[in-house]
């Protein structure tokens, strides 16, 4: 077995987003078994952070499971916790997010990147996403040097860039 092969998520940063809000099971190598609501994971080292149950209302533990331990990752609902995650509200109307992707992406292209639109997302070649709204924090790769490059390269976009 290959030391850097990802049984679990396969290397896909859009499957590791999809299961935040899920109820899921995970069993590690030592045969431990935790379930729970998927808070978040990250998305370089892979380490989940788990909610489980605890008695009374609103309370839960915090389980971090690192991505070695993980022998398996079993989804027990495909339903996705309402009210669970609170998510930001929108302050951008939908034609400023659509500028906002084509400016971005023509500033990628200008400085020689591949880029491509995947609906709501930029996808360069299989190594990165940029998910709306655009910014630095909205890149997900599983490559910390691509990653840090191309968010250097989105930091120097100047504000006046069309």
């Amino acid at each position: 077995m290959d030391l850097f092969e990802d049984n679990i998520f396969k290397n896909d940063p859009l499957y590791m987003k999809n299961l935040i809000g899920k109820s899921v099971k995970i069993t590690t190598t030592e045969e431990t078994s935790f379930e729970g609501i998927v808070y978040v994971i990250d998305p370089i080292y892979k380490t989940i952070v788990l909610h489980t149950k605890e008695t009374g209302p609103n309370k839960h533990n915090t389980v971090f499971i690192l991505h070695h331990a993980i022998k398996s990752l079993e989804i027990l609902s495909e339903e996705v916790k309402n009210g669970y995650l609170e998510e930001k509200m929108d302050t951008h109307s939908s034609s400023d997010m659509v500028q906002e992707k084509l400016r971005l992406k023509k500033w990628l292209q200008n400085m020689r990147i591949n880029v491509d639109e995947i609906g709501d997302y930029l996808k360069i070649d299989d190594h990165l996403i940029i998910m709306p709204p655009y910014g630095l924090d909205n890149c997900i790769c599983n490559n910390t040097i691509v990653l840090e490059k191309i968010r250097n390269i989105i930091g120097l976009m100047p504000k006046e860039f069309n």
